[in-house]
């Protein structure tokens, strides 16, 4: 390529800029010499690629070299505007990435376009697919051994029913539109194969696609780092996502960026595929309680796709048709139990014989320090220096005295050997390891962890065994010591959560301070309130709180500022507010919003217009609009006037009309807009939504003109009808159709409505009850009589499947409403009672309020029989919710049946439900139920949620009282501080004044200690 070519891209412009800078304001510096040290290349492919003589043919050495002038602009002040715009890497990765582009559109020197290509390939996260052969590599389980040689590295593969259900996602996918997959399961039961088999369309496809697995420095900052250069057709490879969706601060922005790539039609086709444990799926999708994952529970919710412990009796029958092929499946069949032939292939019997025989007592020591790091909030991999320290805190005196000098080194060798193929116990990781990823080790910023020495990782069943097993045990003194020495410092913050559950209030509090070093959000809060609880008058936590909470963290510092204004540490809130107001990162409106209200609140006003100075109206993200509207409010109350000007503009002109969350939260911006009389601004994104927005999925559709409806203009409804919605919409689901039917009808969209209800009718698939049921309701409130007689034509009593109790009581609904008295007749002549499945309660109690409302007596007696003698007991709330109905129905046969299961029988799994259980054995009179039910509970019931415990206490210790089951109570009352509610064993009898100062893990009260005795 010609000197002169060079000169005209803007790449070789920048290149000349950035020389400039170094020669002029940064007097030379750094030299040649420095930077190919940092970027890893010779000092004069530095000076080539200075002087425009040479294409960097890596991105990576190049952003190296950048980072490196600005670390030298920072150090001699000249880092201000506009060096900071022109020296962020993210400004060099457009440049170099458009440089590249051209060049490999360049066709007259074959020579350039081959550098241009191989720069843009290098800058692409992952690899192709065709390159992605190691199932290893992407975390599969390795099989058994076999004695039989030259066998494939996997044992041969028998798809099963959650195999379907995602090769249908995969199949989306490669037809062009973005998906997300969540494999949900325990360990070992096939997830991360599963998603490996699933790739196999991927590789056939026409289109050649990449995997990105991001793993370095840490999993979500790898994530954040490139998801931006992701190129369509990728699949991101989310193996165990709680490690990404989890992490302190990073997790909600993975999520959201995820999210943000998901409905980004011009970044697809991706897929997404991530595995997840069912105690992590229940603590990301959680709906109640303290909001902790907003994000991650819409990027999940929807996607998930369950993977069963145990093959079913049609997946052994398959299995057996293939133990032929591969001797290990042939074992398998032959000796795993229940059904886990998936555990027995990855080994899960050996792991657990040599957990058990495990001797002497320091190697098992070693391991319950591991598990107990796991399940106490540790990330996975576990630093050797904690579980040094932690084994012998586990020992006995006697045990202890009789442990060799070299205990370590046979811990180790006996935990970590491998065994008939298997990892061992514990698998050594090699540190700020990152395969395959293309950050350079000069240039990759510091792992969160800072861990010195080996680190090692539990395998995963005996993680889930751990979690199950150790639920109650408080590990010793040893432990928590260790923790706060050699713990990752992302995990201090949990780890001290941990510890303050239990009542261990010294070891949380040491926890806590270093994490709030460490910049953990709540951590500072937390460390200060529990110390002013024990010694009001000390004010050095609040001093050390405010002197190292994260300032750049609007929640982390409006916390600490709450409690130190409350606790009228004044002078402490001036300076911190002061801090807070300069640095704190203005991209989260939720955020922003919660440190603007603080300071009003606290008296900061100065510091209130401190911060609207700079400009948080500008920066804040707009993809999570209630959070949006919350910083309205906030920017309402402080009179921000201008803010409020700037951000209602660019909500107008630039918020996202295709999030998932829009119908939810567009109607409360629209509503938000019309209360501060933004005319314009409605006016602008209303015809945005009337001319723009993408027809293609009904839900959004519905929601769309539903705002046109209540915010618009009569023309602009009438724009939206004319790009005819009812044509463009996707009409695979019959219940988004309903929806969309229903808005075009309240639209008075006559002709969309008739002819969408004609297709519906004669096209919608009649297996489903749920179906026509629901688009009968919406044909009769649409006033489609034709449509109606055509659909019922079909005669869809005679072909629907009766396995779904809810989708038939809501058939017979509709069918009811349309008066089609002849297609019940035949709906009821198949006994639809008879057939229903029994695995859901509130769908049961459903159909029998129906069958009852129609008279039909006898079908509501025989459901009523096979309910109460065969429901699935895993549901409590919606028992709860039949055994009433029951009750109210005079059914007293069904409710004693039903009552003596539940209590015996029914999973305590649940604090709440177990409650709501108990309540309604006492409503209906079973009170030697409620008794059993209790003495399960004070012995069994599971105690893992302190905030719904208490509630739990109200109904269980009236009960046990009742009954003078006085041992019941002694034996609840001692597993409330191991299940980590302390809160509630405090308020026992005088244990408030007994353990003020906390607990010891023994059960002893702990010795008054105070703020000088923490490290």
């Amino acid at each position: 390529m010609s000197g002169q070519r060079a000169q005209d891209s803007g790449f070789a412009a920048m290149l000349a800029e950035l020389e400039a800078f170094r020669a002029g304001p940064l007097q030379g510096q750094p030299s040649h010499r420095e930077l190919a040290r940092v970027a890893g290349v010779a000092p004069t492919t530095i000076g080539n690629w200075l002087r425009k003589k040479q294409f960097p043919q890596v991105i990576d050495p190049l952003l190296a070299l950048v980072r490196a002038v600005q670390a030298r602009a920072d150090r001699v002040g000249q880092a201000g505007e506009p060096a900071a715009a022109f020296l962020h890497p993210q400004t060099w990765r457009r440049a170099y990435e458009a440089e590249a582009r051209r060049r490999a559109e360049v066709t007259s020197t074959a020579v350039l376009a081959g550098h241009g290509r191989t720069a843009l390939e290098g800058i692409l996260p992952g690899l192709p697919l065709s390159e992605v052969v190691d199932p290893f590599y992407l975390e599969v389980h390795r099989s058994i051994a076999s004695p039989v040689t030259g066998l494939p590295m996997l044992p041969a593969y028998v798809p099963r029913e959650h195999d379907r259900v995602l090769a249908e996602v995969v199949a989306q996918a490669a037809g062009g539109a973005s998906q997300i997959a969540v494999l949900v399961g325990g360990s070992s039961t096939g997830k991360t194969r599963a998603c490996w088999e699933a790739l196999a369309p991927l590789r056939e496809s026409n289109e050649p696609w990449r995997l990105w697995h991001p793993i370095a420095p840490t999993r979500p900052d790898a994530v954040l780092a490139d998801l931006a250069d992701l190129a369509p057709h990728t699949v991101v490879w989310l193996n165990e996502a709680q490690f990404y969706l989890t992490a302190d601060r990073l997790g909600e922005q993975v999520a959201a960026e995820l999210r943000t790539l998901l409905r980004d039609r011009r970044r697809g086709p991706v897929l997404v595929l991530a595995t997840l444990w069912p105690n992590y799926w229940d603590a990301l999708t959680a709906r109640a309680g303290r909001e902790l994952h907003p994000q991650a529970r819409e990027l999940l919710d929807g996607h998930r796709i369950g993977v069963p412990d145990a093959f079913t009796a049609a997946d052994l029958t398959a299995l057996h048709g293939t133990v032929d092929r591969d001797p290990r499946l042939g074992e398998a069949a032959a000796h795993a139990t229940d059904g886990q032939i998936t555990q027995y292939l990855a080994g899960v019997q050996v792991l657990l014989n040599r957990y058990q025989n495990a001797a002497p007592p320091a190697t098992k020591a070693l391991i319950h320090a591991a598990m107990d790091a796991r399940r106490l909030g540790a990330g996975p991999r576990i630093p050797l220096a904690w579980l040094t320290q932690a084994a012998p805190g586990y020992l006995t005196e006697t045990e202890w005295d009789h442990t060799g000098e070299d205990w370590l080194e046979q811990a180790l060798d006996y935990a970590t050997k491998p065994c008939n193929g298997v990892p061992g116990i514990l698998t050594p990781v090699k540190a700020g390891s990152s395969r395959n990823q293309r950050t350079p080790r000069a240039n990759r910023t510091e792992d969160a962890s800072a861990v010195q020495g080996p680190l090692y990782r539990l395998a995963d069943y005996l993680e889930q065994k751990g979690r199950r097993e150790r639920a109650e045990q408080i590990p010793p003194i040893d432990f928590w010591t260790a923790a706060a020495a050699h713990a990752h410092r992302a995990d201090l913050a949990v780890l001290g959560d941990a510890a303050r559950a239990r009542g261990l209030y010294r070891d949380a509090a040491q926890l806590h301070k270093h994490a709030t070093v460490h910049g953990a959000s709540f951590a500072p809060t937390d460390l200060v309130r529990s110390l002013h609880d024990l010694h009001p008058a000390d004010q050095r936590p609040a001093e050390w709180a405010a002197a190292h909470v994260a300032v750049d963290r609007p929640y982390a510092t409006a916390g600490v500022l709450i409690v130190l204004w409350r606790f009228g540490v004044r002078e402490l809130v001036t300076d911190l507010a002061k801090r807070a107001s300069a640095h704190a990162a203005l991209d989260n409106p939720g955020a922003v919003a919660t440190l603007l209200e603080t300071l009003r609140v606290v008296g900061a006003h100065d510091q209130v217009a401190m911060l609207l100075a700079r400009d948080p109206a500008s920066q804040v993200a707009l993809d999570a609009l209630g959070d949006v509207c919350e910083l309205l409010d906030i920017l309402v109350k402080v009179a921000a006037k201008e803010q409020i000007t700037v951000l209602i503009d660019r909500i107008a002109t630039t918020a996202a009309l295709d999030d998932p969350l829009a119908p939810f939260t567009m109607p409360e911006v629209l509503v938000r807009l019309q209360e501060l009389e933004a005319e314009e601004q409605i006016r602008v994104l209303i015809d945005r939504i009337a001319t723009t927005a993408a027809l293609d999925e009904p839900y959004t559709v519905a929601w769309l003109l539903d705002a046109l409806l209540d915010f618009g203009t009569q023309e602009q409804v009438a724009t939206l009808l004319a790009r005819k919605p009812a044509a463009h919409a996707s009409l695979n689901s019959p219940g988004a159709v309903a929806v969309l039917m229903n808005s075009l009808r309240k639209a008075r969209a006559h002709e969309q409505v008739a002819d969408l209800a004609t297709w519906a009718a004669a096209h919608i698939t009649l297996v489903g009850p749920l179906t026509v049921g629901r688009l009968l309701g919406v044909l009769q409130e649409a006033g489609a009589r034709e449509q109606v007689a055509t659909l019922l034509a079909r005669k869809p009593a005679a072909h629907v499947a009766l396995d779904d109790p809810q989708s038939v009581s809501i058939l017979l609904a509709g069918l009811r409403s349309a008066g089609a008295q002849e297609e019940i007749a035949v709906l009821m002549a198949r006994t639809p009672a008879a057939h229903v499945a029994l695995d859901d309660p509130g769908a049961l109690t459903i159909l029998l309020h129906r069958l009852k409302g129609m008279g039909a007596q006898d079908q509501a007696t025989l459901l009523a029989d096979r309910a109460a003698t065969h429901v699935t007991l895993g549901d409590l709330h919606n028992v709860a919710v039949l055994l009433n109905w029951l009750h109210d129905a005079g059914a007293h046969a069904q409710v004693t049946t039903l009552a003596k299961r539940a209590a015996a029988d029914a999973a305590l799994d649940n604090p709440h439900t177990v409650r709501e259980l108990l309540e309604a054995l006492g409503k209906v009179k079973a009170h030697e139920q409620v008794t059993t039910l209790a003495k399960r509970a004070a012995a069994d019931a599971a105690l893992d949620n302190r905030h719904t415990v208490p509630r739990l206490l109200e109904v269980v210790l009236p009960a046990l009282k009742a009954a003078r089951a006085g041992e019941h109570i002694a034996v609840l009352t001692e597993r409330l501080p191991g299940s980590g509610c302390f809160d509630s064993f405090i308020r026992f009898g005088d244990h408030g004044t007994r353990f003020r100062s906390g607990r010891e893990p023994d059960g002893r009260p702990a010795d008054p200690w105070s703020w000088q005795e923490l490290e």
